[in-house]
């Protein structure tokens, strides 16, 4: 298709406009009618108008007459915001290699669309979006709609990364409104953990589930080893070595279109316990590659193994948690019983020791006992036999 040179009429200056611009024009890419442009620091950019040449020609004439107006401070097109929030999920859908993840992304996103446009109808452009916006967004989310302290920060973070990723990539904003707003206050973080009692209850119980998936060691190797859902999930027969007793965790590729990485994108090694080592082995090879599959020899759904987890828990009547509960019991039990931390965290795949200290919780009568049994001001801790 041709291209069309479109100038605003009253322009005092178009040798400057020219000269800064290279006369834009409309040209059709894809399924868009663009401009390209080249900004103040001298970078060229493509900007998307629209879908119909109509509506191109509409926002190419708002875009030029908010630059002759001075109506910003940046010179880029005003985007509206509806292509904004495209823009930043087509970058995140090639981006992220889960399409779980991508799922996330596009849930909070839209969520925050459909606020935007069912208080502030009259906001069209990004550019419009103020603090208070923001603020009243947050408050909706929390106050109307019930969402934890928790996820409204998720979702200020989401929607702080759409409006850097405009400002930072695309250059086509200037300011961005979240970059004030606080976190809310969030509860104190969850610190229980199943004790060595409850965590054998847990797999006792869950042999009686285990007529056609094993789920007696499925837990059994959450609970002796600390590992992440998805190490579980996509843990294959090549990534145990039953001769040295290890099992390793490393990237694979699940689909054409999945690929699971761990998250310190590292490889590591985990140690097989010997209490579960004879458990793994007594596995049958329902699947040529997948070690943990379901009844029909597939890896799990990713809310299979947690939903099954509070099934266990509530037929024995113990404290129903999240199945990452189990990364927790193992770094804490680990350490109640003196593994060093430099170890729990090699194992366990964290990779800085404040990060690993979120999950080791102590139980009050473990420090009590370690304190009273290690501490003393008497030299060499000489006891007063019983005083």
């Amino acid at each position: 298709m041709g291209t069309e040179k479109l100038y605003i009429a009253g322009s005092q200056d178009k040798t400057i406009m020219r000269q800064r611009y290279r006369e834009p024009k409309i040209k059709r890419q894809g399924k868009y009618y663009v401009i390209r442009i080249t900004n103040t620091d001298g970078r060229r950019g493509i900007i998307r108008l629209g879908t119909t040449l109509e509506e191109a020609r509409v926002n190419f004439r708002d875009y030029m007459l908010q630059l002759l107006n001075k109506k910003s401070d940046y010179p880029s097109y005003r985007i509206s915001l509806q292509q904004g929030i495209e823009t930043y999920l087509e970058a995140k859908r090639k981006q992220l290699s889960s399409p779980n993840s991508y799922k996330r992304y596009n849930e909070i996103i839209s969520n925050f669309n459909r606020v935007m446009q069912l208080k502030f109808p009259l906001i069209n452009y990004m550019d419009q979006i103020k603090e208070q916006h923001i603020s009243d967004f947050i408050a909706y989310r929390v106050d109307k709609e019930h969402i934890a302290h928790r996820t409204a920060n998720c979702e200020r973070d989401t929607v702080s990364n759409l409006f850097k990723y405009l400002i930072e990539e695309k250059n086509f904003l200037s300011h961005n409104p979240v970059k004030r707003i606080r976190p809310l206050a969030e509860p104190e973080p969850d610190e229980f953990f199943y004790s060595k009692e409850q965590t054998l209850l847990i797999l006792e119980t869950a042999k009686k589930y285990s007529k056609k998936i094993r789920w007696d060691v499925i837990f059994a190797t959450f609970f002796y080893t600390g590992m992440r859902r998805n190490e579980l999930r996509f843990l294959t027969w090549d990534d145990i070595d039953f001769t040295k007793g290890k099992i390793f965790i490393r990237p694979k590729q699940i689909t054409p279109t999945l690929f699971f990485n761990p998250k310190t994108k590292e490889k590591r090694e985990i140690p097989v316990h010997p209490e579960l080592l004879p458990l793994l082995k007594s596995l049958s090879h329902k699947s040529q590659k997948w070690v943990f599959v379901n009844s029909k020899g597939n890896y799990f759904a990713p809310d299979t193994i947690r939903t099954k987890l509070r099934e266990i828990c509530k037929s024995v009547k113990l404290p129903v948690k999240s199945q990452h509960k189990t990364r927790h019991s193992w770094a804490s039990q680990s350490t109640e019983d003196g593994v060093p931390l430099d170890v729990i965290q090699s194992i366990g795949g964290w990779r800085d020791a404040q990060t690993m200290n979120r999950y080791k919780h102590l139980t009050d009568s473990y420090k009590t006992k370690v304190f009273l049994d290690r501490f003393s001001l008497k030299k060499d801790k000489e006891k007063d036999n019983g005083k």
